[in-house]
């Protein structure tokens, strides 16, 4: 991934930011002082950095978080999780997808494009963001097939991205 401009956020957009991420995750998420811009990339996702930090990634409307913004949180305790199984963790670290038999756990009510926090089943670190191909009650009722698509992973360019 490759910046190719870079701008430092409004007011009014670290506000309308703000109140998009309240609207999606709660007060998961809270306001911090400090300098936001925005990074246009080459692909289709912008990202927000937060003092020189990857924060978040814009992708259409949505916001999401980035992993690192994960490292102080127990993702077992968040709505919008799936705990993959140990021997998941070496494909999924390396931008592999979800597939059924490696999901041991996720959150309830989950919707099917939802972006979700994929965590180890011992210890519950972050090691993924994904979306849904299905809503969480479905994916439980699989037994087989891809069921996450993973945007962002431990590793990746966003995750080593330094400015």
């Amino acid at each position: 991934m490759e910046v190719k401009r870079r701008h430092d956020m409004s007011k009014s957009e670290v506000k309308k930011l703000f109140r998009r991420l309240e609207e999606q995750y709660g007060d998961t998420f809270p306001y911090k002082k400090g300098q936001y811009e925005i990074c246009e990339t080459d692909k289709d996702v912008s990202l927000v950095l937060f003092n020189a930090n990857a924060s978040f990634l814009l992708k259409k409307d949505n916001v999401v978080p980035a992993l690192k913004m994960f490292l102080d949180k127990d993702v077992r305790t968040l709505p919008y999780r799936v705990i993959v199984d140990m021997g998941a963790i070496r494909f999924v670290t390396n931008g592999a997808d979800i597939m059924r038999p490696g999901v041991v756990d996720i959150g309830p009510g989950l919707d099917t494009d939802s972006f979700v926090v994929i965590g180890d089943e011992r210890h519950g670190k972050p090691l993924a963001i994904g979306t849904l191909l299905f809503s969480s009650d479905d994916i439980l009722a699989k037994e087989s097939g891809k069921v996450i698509l993973n945007i962002h992973f431990v590793g990746d360019k966003i995750w080593n991205l330094e400015i």
